[in-house]
């Protein structure tokens, strides 16, 4: 199978939508953690963005998953949207009372649903063809050998505990909040 079209094909409306409404999800998703992370005036200015942000990123996402769905979605892939709506929603709730934890583990949800539920309307196209469904690269088309597969597989199963245990590492080191005042050390 070959490729047949150019880069204008590749940013068609429907990606170029999505690409602006992730980006909108993205930097609310930031600001919550930037609120979580901070005190004072910068708690208070990131708490703005975020919900400034959301807005504009919950009117850009629920458009832009209601169209995927039109497009190849399934009862599956609808339900998991909708989760996704409800969380992000949830985690904007959350960011106005200020509980940016909540409002952090809600957005990170409707992050995840919203991938899972555009996967799931995809499967199993990975590049749905525009001039021959028989065209259509899948995922069994687009899979490795099971050679490379082994291999990576082998390369996950050391090296993921390892980036779980650093990642954990640091969010103990870093778990309080960003202070001007200076901090003991314990």
């Amino acid at each position: 199978h070959e490729y047949v079209g150019s880069l204008g094909d590749l940013l068609n409306p429907f990606a170029l939508f999505g690409a602006v409404a992730f980006t909108a999800v993205f930097v609310t998703h930031g600001a919550i953690f930037l609120a979580l992370r901070t005190t004072d005036d910068l708690r208070r200015r990131a708490n703005r963005l975020a919900t400034r942000a959301g807005v504009v990123a919950a009117v850009l996402v629920v458009p832009f998953l209601w169209w995927a769905q039109a497009i190849r979605g399934d009862t599956a892939s609808v339900i998991v949207a909708a989760a996704a709506v409800v969380a992000f929603s949830g985690g904007l709730l959350a960011n106005l009372v200020r509980r940016e934890g909540w409002a952090f583990v809600g957005t990170t949800l409707a992050v995840g649903l919203a991938v899972a539920s555009l996967f799931a309307a995809m499967f199993p196209a990975v590049m749905p063809s525009t001039l021959d469904p028989g065209s259509t690269l899948t995922t069994v088309d687009a899979a490795s050998t099971p050679y490379t597969l082994k291999i990576l597989t082998i390369i996950a199963a050391i090296f993921t505990p390892l980036v779980l245990l650093y990642q954990g590492w640091t969010y103990w080191v870093f778990r309080k909040r960003v202070t001007v005042e200076p901090v003991a050390v314990s």
